[in-house]
């Protein structure tokens, strides 16, 4: 690990790869938080570099603790033949039968089948949930600016670890960017951040009007909200492999 270096704006711990220090100038004190897109800790280094040890002494101190947090994740759900992937707020057996055809799902035998070489089966799966995300979003997204009249000039879905959706209004047009792993959630969850974004269209804040919106487009904003707040670490831990 380096000693100190303005260039370097991030180190791994030593002794465990799974904590992670992060330069934050602006920031006025030490501090650790559990990472779950990630699957480790993240620990905020204040001010300067030559803060870094003492960020590691106070790791070091909290050791146990940062266990204890570690171990409270989700299971890792790694895109492996026979393993268990959480899809559309179920769990499914992933299997890899053959290496041609194309991915689908049987929702009554709960499978998820990804036709792949075992060096290519992560990856094929993973496409296959962006492309079902990419397909429900849009849908829903095209649903809920319709009925406020507004328009959505572009919708893209990716792999955020901080927001679940989120929405730009610029000269060039509307963009809204959802994470792919909503297609794990519950349909009515991934239909509840469709509408959230939407509103923002009309409304750019969090206001008691916007809530009222959302009310109007989707009668599910309290229990989404409750899934995502009890379950939302879950969807990280599709596709992790520990």
């Amino acid at each position: 690990m380096p000693e100190s270096s303005r260039e370097n704006t991030s180190w791994v711990d030593e002794k465990d790869a799974r904590i992670i220090y992060f330069l934050r100038p602006r920031a006025r004190r030490i501090s650790i938080k559990m990472d779950t897109a990630g699957r480790g800790v993240a620990v905020t280094v204040p001010g300067h570099a030559r803060r870094l040890k003492d960020a590691q002494k106070f790791v070091h101190e909290k050791y146990d603790w940062i266990l204890v947090q570690l171990e409270t994740m989700p299971v890792a759900q790694p895109f492996v033949d026979g393993g268990e992937v959480l899809f559309r707020g179920e769990l499914y057996k992933l299997y890899s039968p053959s290496l041609r055809g194309h991915p689908s799902f049987n929702k009554e035998l709960g499978h998820l089948i990804v036709p792949a070489h075992p060096d290519t089966l992560a990856g094929r799966t993973k496409r296959f949930l962006i492309r079902e995300a990419r397909e429900a979003l849009t849908n829903c997204t095209h649903v809920h600016a319709s009925t406020l009249g507004k328009q959505v000039d572009k919708i893209s879905v990716r792999d955020t670890s901080s927001r679940w959706g989120s929405c730009v209004s610029r000269k060039s047009g509307t963009h809204i960017s959802y994470s792919w792993r909503l297609v794990c959630a519950p349909p009515f969850v991934l239909d509840y951040v469709a509408a959230h974004e939407c509103a923002h269209l009309v409304h750019a804040d969090h206001s008691k009007n916007f809530w009222g919106l959302c009310d109007e487009l989707v009668d599910t904003v309290k229990p989404a909200k409750a899934w995502l707040r009890k379950h939302g670490d879950k969807l990280h831990a599709v596709g992790a492999e520990n």
